[in-house]
């Protein structure tokens, strides 16, 4: 009778057994909303998440990412958009290849989870030519531009360009050795640069291609290389010379001078005298020798004279050079016949 009682007894306690022996109620329900179905590599792109908690704390809502291929993610916070009881998040990523596997997605509140399989996605290649500048973009437009005489052989060319839906880091020129960026604002809908390059006195304007997303092909741009040997220094001038009127100021002194001249010798007037001060005084300080800097052994030729510029040769020793033009903490000099500027840091201490 025993192993009887024994049976009835556990039947008993298996039907009284608590509710945390019983299969666990799912807290976390994710899904995919939105999977683009294909895309170029290079491209953004985004995908939308579903995220339903029976708990309804999405304000506690975290995802990690684990294992994806040819898919950088870009926002680790999501762009939330609440719908009742569930919430939509969208994630971007950047394709960097033609063969995509979304990473797994697993949606965490507090200690309960939820796990997606990443989904694979169809990637495009694109078949460029030779001038193709290696960016995707909705729109690519050019803002601003100058050219400035760099040495004897070359010609350097700065322009600034905004751009929508473009990974504006991967720009860049090819069959060009002196290339880079001056300024770079990175975004998913939008961004800007400064871009400087260096090219062959024989070419007359720069020409570059992007892939344009909107039209679905390349679109060529076109930069007319125009020097300017009459420059101003500013900030923005990589090779500034000295103004086209200057010996017309020198010449236009001169003659105000002779003229005070005759003017006092023939009516002896003290204030006529005072007058031949100022353009003697303009035509003395022309003449005046340039400022001359000791700068120090490795200090960096920089393009631009701003903060971050980009460095495109180093002294390879200490020696003394003429100030051609000055603005705040540089100084522009001429090394190896290429012009370029100097931090004041660098400039020997004694």
């Amino acid at each position: 009778m025993r192993p009887f009682y024994f049976l009835v007894l556990s039947l008993f306690l298996a039907f009284l057994a608590p509710s945390s022996a019983i299969a666990k109620q799912k807290v976390i329900y994710l899904s995919f909303e939105e999977v683009p179905e294909r895309v170029f590599s290079g491209e953004y792109f985004s995908i939308t998440l579903k995220t339903l908690s029976t708990i309804s704390k999405h304000n506690q809502l975290k995802y990690t990412f684990k294992g994806a291929r040819g898919a950088q993610l870009q926002n680790r916070v999501p762009q939330r958009q609440k719908k009742g009881s569930y919430v939509l998040d969208t994630f971007y990523f950047l394709a960097t290849s033609q063969y995509i596997t979304l990473p797994n997605i697993t949606a965490h509140i507090a200690n309960e989870q939820s796990t997606i399989i990443g989904e694979k996605i169809d990637g495009v290649a694109l078949n460029p030519g030779r001038k193709y500048a290696h960016i995707l973009a909705d729109s690519f437009k050019i803002t601003e531009m100058d050219a400035k005489k760099y040495d004897k052989k070359s010609n350097i060319i700065t322009f600034e360009a905004k751009a929508e839906h473009c990974n504006i880091s991967a720009f860049k020129l090819n069959n060009i050795e002196k290339q880079g960026f001056e300024r770079k604002k990175s975004g998913i809908e939008h961004s800007s640069m400064t871009y400087y390059a260096v090219v062959d006195k024989k070419y007359e304007k720069l020409v570059f291609t992007y892939f344009n997303l909107q039209k679905k092909r390349y679109v060529k741009l076109s930069i007319p290389i125009v020097v300017e040997d009459d420059s101003v220094s500013t900030q923005t001038d990589l090779k500034p010379t000295e103004s086209k009127h200057h010996l017309i100021k020198l010449a236009v002194a001169a003659a105000v001078t002779v003229i005070l001249l005759i003017l006092l010798l023939v009516y002896r007037k003290w204030w006529i005298a005072l007058l031949i001060i100022f353009p003697v005084s303009f035509m003395a300080l022309q003449a005046a020798p340039a400022q001359q800097i000791c700068v120090n052994d490795q200090a960096s030729l920089y393009l631009l004279p701003i903060e971050n510029a980009t460095v495109f040769e180093q002294l390879s020793g200490s020696g003394t050079f003429e100030v051609r033009h000055s603005v705040k903490g540089f100084k522009q000099i001429e090394h190896n016949q290429k012009i370029g500027w100097i931090s004041e840091d660098d400039i020997c201490s004694n």
